[in-house]
């Protein structure tokens, strides 16, 4: 990926957002944000990132906040996932094949990761607590940035796939909310399927109509649709409708250099990282 210029009216929001992240401990966040503004190694992110592992290579351990098992659990593996996917270069780390033997060998047959039991002996978000598999979120958003980072296998897709195939719809597509259609974004932006085109079509259409009422609580939201599905489903979306939100984004930042959250306080370092990496996107692909 090409480096990012220095850019007077948005280096200021970096360094206040990198130094928030010091503040608050969070090295992980700190070292993928300072990779791709300030070139800190891809190995240094890896690194973070192991603390965070389990030894049968899925990630818990309090990386999903409302997950407070430590055990592996599909939710904190998808965002350990999309650490990874946005590193520069390949990435050959015994992390990684770790993590491919987890999403092969932890796949339930129908095509979902299911939790394990002592998930539910520790606390739990209510959402979760009630949680249905096999469900597309999180089977869709695990196999699309699965293929993304060229792991998993052919079994493992054709399971997702099935289940894709069985729970989708066009029309699910282009009115469902925020988290409905986020399997969609993730599972099309990384694989290949004969409807590829049509679903985003209906997707792009749906985070349209959604920014233009106003529907989505921040612009980080807008920013995980918009660009989740890579390339392919930005390029539908208005160029002044991505501008609008790009400045919507630093408007947001908070005194204290952090992003505001709608949920727990402690997703405030996830969530300013994430910022700063959406922004570091934005600048490399503007």
């Amino acid at each position: 990926m090409t480096k990012i210029e220095r850019n007077a009216s948005v280096d200021p929001s970096i360094e206040r957002g990198l130094a928030f992240l010091d503040q608050q401990g969070d090295t992980l966040g700190r070292a993928w944000a300072a990779h791709l503004w300030r070139d800190v190694p891809a190995s240094a992110v890896i690194a973070a990132l192991g603390a965070y592992q389990n030894d049968d290579g899925g990630f818990g351990k309090g990386l999903e906040v409302d997950i407070k098992a430590p055990v592996s659990n599909p939710f904190a593996t998808r965002l350990a996932m999309h650490v990874l996917a946005t590193l520069d270069g390949p990435i050959d780390d015994p992390l990684v094949r770790d993590l491919d033997r987890w999403l092969v060998s932890a796949q339930d047959e129908d095509g979902d990761w299911h939790f394990a039991p002592e998930v539910y002996r520790h606390e739990l978000a209510p959402w979760f607590a009630g949680w249905t598999f096999p469900n597309l979120n999180p089977a869709c958003c695990l196999a699309g940035l699965a293929a993304r980072l060229g792991i998993g296998n052919e079994t493992m897709q054709a399971r997702v796939r099935r289940l894709f195939d069985e729970k989708a719809s066009l029309d699910e597509a282009r009115s469902g909310e925020f988290y409905t259609i986020l399997p969609y974004v993730e599972y099309l932006g990384g694989v290949d399927h004969p409807e590829r085109d049509t679903y985003f079509d209906a997707i792009a259409a749906n985070i349209v109509a959604t920014a233009e009422k106003g529907g989505y609580a921040d612009a980080g939201h807008f920013f995980d649709q918009a660009q989740g599905g890579g390339d392919d489903l930005r390029r539908r979306l208005p160029s002044e409708l991505i501008a609008q939100q790009r400045a919507r984004l630093l408007s947001e930042q908070q005194d204290d250099g952090g992003w505001p959250t709608p949920y727990d306080p402690a997703w405030r370092p996830w969530t300013t990282a994430t910022t700063l990496v959406t922004l570091a996107t934005l600048a490399r692909r503007p």
